[in-house]
């Protein structure tokens, strides 16, 4: 049984999220953690089929993932979209360089939700910074989306490619 045999609505998200994600090999997770994810945190840090990390800066936790690709370890970035600025260089001299996958869980602050405006700035430009970057970007809605979202982790881990899957603040809390 996968995500996508389940109806959406009977599942908390950010479980689904976790079940696909260690049913595709993903077992480790590195945050440097955002509000609209802190459910989410809280889940993998309790879930016994988990490490998580939570590294001082975006950067260090890319090296982190990095070094897990390298050993054949499924990993996770979980962050907010402002922090992908702090880790464009890191990925491209790392990440690019050495043709290693990344998987980002990435909240999309900045948004027509946003209550910050400093967070629009950013939130304008993530897709086309991760489009720069050759990041593939899956789009994440609504809770009905997680069967995509495995979907699009099997192609990741399939294929090796990198991939963010942006998330809107609806995907995480519908209300």
């Amino acid at each position: 049984m996968t995500i996508r045999d389940l109806d959406p609505v009977s599942l908390p998200v950010e479980l689904g999220v976790l079940e696909a994600l260690w049913r595709n090999g993903i077992d480790l997770a590195v945050t440097v953690p955002c509000k609209y994810i802190a459910r989410l945190i809280v889940e993998t840090e309790q879930d016994p089929r988990f490490t998580l990390l939570y590294p001082s800066r975006e950067e260090e936790g890319l090296g982190i993932a990095a070094g897990a690709a390298l050993a054949g370890r499924g990993a996770v970035m979980l962050l907010q979209n402002s922090g992908l600025g702090n880790m464009v260089n890191a990925y491209c001299s790392l990440n690019l360089y050495y043709g290693l996958p990344l998987c980002l869980i990435v909240t999309h602050r900045g948004d027509e939700l946003e209550r910050v405006p400093a967070q629009v700035p950013m939130g304008e430009r993530t897709e086309r910074l991760l489009g720069l970057l050759g990041i593939r970007v899956v789009l994440l809605e609504k809770a009905a989306d997680l069967a995509r979202f495995e979907a699009e982790i099997e192609v990741h881990r399939h294929d090796a490619t990198s991939v963010a899957f942006l998330t809107k603040k609806t995907f995480w809390s519908p209300s």
